[in-house]
């Protein structure tokens, strides 16, 4: 057996690992990824949403 993990399984350790890394990156580069939902509306009359994803500066925290 490997130790590697397959494609699309997700090891908690290596998940908090990735989640440390990109929150240190987000302060070193001072911005982060902002996901904000779009709703359309469908021919049948309901809808679908969108995620829609961009980068966007973190606010500037005065020190005091």
């Amino acid at each position: 057996m490997s130790d590697k993990p397959q494609e699309g399984e997700v090891i908690a350790p290596i998940a908090q690992d990735f989640a440390k890394a990109y929150q240190e990156l987000c302060e070193r580069m001072k911005f982060r990824i902002v996901v904000s939902p779009t709703y359309i509306g469908r021919d049948d009359g309901t809808f679908s949403t969108v995620l829609n994803y961009t980068v966007g500066a973190l606010p500037k925290v005065e020190e005091k």
